[in-house]
């Protein structure tokens, strides 16, 4: 779980979600998938590939990525790759087309797709469209982070992270994770930013 990350992080991780009662099989999978639909509960038995039977009522899917996309599927603006996405420029306008913009899962950029990293390319998007309205070039660019980052949170208090600086990745403890987002998962942030919604 979480390769690429501190050591710290991962045992950390390892060691909440035991205290969580949280059973991890890693190494294995399974042999077919389960007969009830994804997100419904329904009590079912599956069988791992190292033979091991486990009894649920709900499962999820988690495996597998592709950005929504389909709407781009008659190519008349870009190609798409295989998973998906389309290629863009380090001022984050798709291939061949100045005044169009792509953010988030959808771009070709390699690195973990995370909400983090997609606002990070808002304000880059913003920053070009701006100074285009003001007839300017855009110049501000998108680069990739070589230190992966984290905020993982398990519950309102409890969780894993890593942030880089410049001295290289730290791990931050549970209430750090917390702090920024377990509590309320950035909610408060949005709210801030956009303002309250009527019911």
């Amino acid at each position: 779980m979480l390769p690429g990350f501190l050591p710290e992080v991962r045992d950390d991780l390892h060691r909440q979600l035991g205290e969580r009662d949280i059973q991890l099989r890693l190494g294995t999978g399974l042999t077919a998938a389960p007969a009830t639909e994804a997100g419904r509960t329904a009590t079912f038995t599956v069988t791992t590939t190292d033979g091991a039977e486990i009894t649920a009522d709900i499962w999820f899917r988690a495996h597998g990525v592709r950005a929504n996309s389909d709407y781009l599927a008659d190519g008349r603006l870009t190609t798409r790759t295989a998973q998906g996405q389309v290629r863009v420029t380090e001022t984050l306008t798709v291939h061949g087309h100045e005044h169009v913009y792509a953010l988030g899962d959808i771009t070709d950029i390699a690195e973990t797709k995370m909400a983090a990293h997609a606002m990070q390319h808002a304000e880059v998007v913003v920053r070009n469209i701006t100074a285009q309205l003001r007839g300017e070039r855009p110049t501000a660019t998108y680069e990739p982070s070589s230190t992966p980052m984290v905020l993982l949170p398990l519950g309102p208090r409890g969780g894993v992270g890593q942030f880089p600086t410049p001295e290289g990745p730290i791990a931050v403890p549970a209430a750090t994770v917390s702090e920024y987002k377990g509590a309320d998962m950035f909610t408060a942030r949005f709210i801030e930013q956009f303002g309250p919604t009527a019911a």
